[in-house]
């Protein structure tokens, strides 16, 4: 077995011994670089999320081909890589796996990863909203039509509207957003938020006032930028900041909040 930095005292031909301590070092400094995916999970309407994670320790000692596998939560997928991608670079030497003669090899891994969000006292679950569903994020084709409203729904199915002047046209029900993820179009939407550090939510006239909700950094690293939510305000024609919100409890309680519900009761 590969020999990490913390495992030096432990047999390196003891499998189950190896796999143990490299699994621990590896879920400590993953934990770390995650400060701040509790309002990622909460934005996405996730309380727990597992991901499965593959690497190899090549021959040279270094972890290469990190990925997510299928069937886990993508949000979670796509956070844990990137930041394991940044923790691969800044790990002390590996001494690589050796056959018995002495010969270096790579070696292929599988972590698996499991995140809860973590419980508040001031912390109110969306089902305390008077609504059947919530927006959780739009996504915008490249000509801004159509767009797509991604929902939440009160037993936590996520749904998924098409959305113009005239009406709502419900296209679907998805278990998690790893399904949706895996239909067109919104495969390739979401691969387009990813790129941007700022998300639509939704948009809405309160009292007169067009505003528009984004959250930031809803697809990005949470180990490198924090998310918010920030309401912006149309004045002249631009939008111009008015408040952000670093917790959702703080949004949900806010007068902008109305404007993400959908099917009021």
């Amino acid at each position: 077995m590969p020999i990490f930095s913390g495992c030096e005292k432990h047999d390196p031909t003891d499998r189950k011994l190896m796999n143990n301590c490299i699994s621990s070092q590896l879920s400590l400094k993953l934990f770390k670089s995650l400060n701040g995916f509790d309002e990622v999970m909460r934005q996405s309407g996730f309380e727990t999320a597992e991901t499965l994670i593959q690497f190899v320790v090549s021959k040279e000692g270094v972890i290469i081909d990190i990925r997510a596998l299928e069937g886990g939560n993508p949000i979670l997928g796509d956070a844990v890589v990137m930041a394991f991608e940044q923790i691969a670079m800044e790990l002390p030497p590996i001494q690589p796996a050796k056959l018995k003669d002495g010969e270096a090899v790579n070696i292929v891994f599988q972590l698996p990863f499991e995140y809860r969000v973590a419980k508040t006292r001031e912390s109110k679950p969306n089902s305390t909203f008077p609504v059947e569903e919530i927006v959780l994020f739009t996504l915008n084709s490249e000509n801004k039509s159509p767009r797509y409203e991604v929902r939440l729904y009160k037993n936590k199915d996520i749904k998924v509207y098409e959305v113009n002047d005239q009406k709502d046209i419900f296209l679907g029900k998805y278990l998690t957003l790893y399904e949706l993820e895996k239909s067109e179009p919104f495969k390739t939407l979401i691969e387009n938020e990813r790129k941007s550090n700022r998300t639509l939510v939704t948009e809405g006239t309160i009292d007169n006032e067009f505003y528009q909700i984004v959250i930031h950094n809803l697809f990005q690293s949470p180990s490198k930028k924090s998310v918010f939510v920030e309401v912006l305000k149309e004045v002249n024609g631009k939008f111009k900041s008015v408040e952000k919100f670093e917790k959702e409890e703080e949004f949900n309680q806010s007068p902008y909040a109305p404007l993400i519900y959908r099917n009021k009761g």
